[in-house]
């Protein structure tokens, strides 16, 4: 039976990893815009964390989208 946590931080992790590529950035640009660590960010995107939604409304107020 799959983990649905685990499915949706992989989709997350995915879905920030493209915005951020999308635009060209670094692990380390989005960082630097965001305020949250490059750990997290890279941890976020291997889908190896479950952001919390402050940390996921930084994310998106870096990217200059809602979170949803």
């Amino acid at each position: 039976m799959p983990n649905i946590v685990t499915d949706l931080d992989a989709c997350l992790g995915a879905s920030i990893r493209s915005e951020r590529e999308a635009r060209g950035w670094s692990v380390s640009e989005l960082a630097d815009r965001s305020g949250v660590s490059r750990a997290m960010i890279a941890k976020v995107e291997k889908g190896e964390s479950s952001p919390t939604a402050a940390l996921l409304g930084r994310l998106s107020g870096a990217f200059g989208l809602s979170v949803s």
